[in-house]
């Protein structure tokens, strides 16, 4: 029995330890376009429309991935921008909501003016109009400040 019990302890610690050596893509991965749309609107009820993802790139590398969600309880649009490589270090990251006729929902206002750690989202009213989206991301690690970019580049799911 003890022997049992102590290979239980050895194994959750040796979990643990796993855990903790990579936490950020596990914390990023907890991060779902529903859950990033429903934490900044404080509203749940976040659906997929078609064509709604883009992939941020950097060469064979993954940055994160662009994703426009619709809510038609509140009728607006969410863009969001989650964060896969460099998750849980705050880079440069921004979602853009385009809306057909002019205007545009972004956040942050600007691609330097804030960092985020896993994820950043636009909302937007979108009844009746169509959208486009976009999002950025940046490695602030290096001099370069490299940035990877994804826009659908089209509008489309004209609420």
């Amino acid at each position: 029995m003890r022997k049992h019990a102590k290979s239980l302890a050895v194994a959750a610690l040796l979990g643990a330890g796993t855990i903790l050596v990579h936490p950020a893509p596990a914390m990023a991965a907890g991060y779902t376009p529903e859950s990033a749309c429903a934490k900044e609107s404080g509203r749940g009820g976040w659906t997929h429309v078609s064509d709604n993802r883009r992939t941020l790139k950097k060469g064979s590398e993954t940055w994160g991935h662009v994703w426009l969600m619709w809510n038609r309880g509140l009728q607006k649009n969410c863009v969001v921008v989650i964060k896969t490589a460099y998750a849980g270090k705050p880079t440069y990251t921004q979602a853009i909501l385009h809306v057909e006729g002019g205007g545009a929902y972004r956040d942050p206002g600007k691609l330097t003016a804030k960092r985020y750690r896993y994820y950043a989202a636009a909302i937007g009213y979108g009844k009746g109009q169509c959208v486009d989206f976009e999002g950025h991301t940046t490695d602030t690690r290096r001099v370069e400040y490299t940035t990877v970019s994804a826009r659908r580049g089209k509008f489309m799911n004209c609420g």
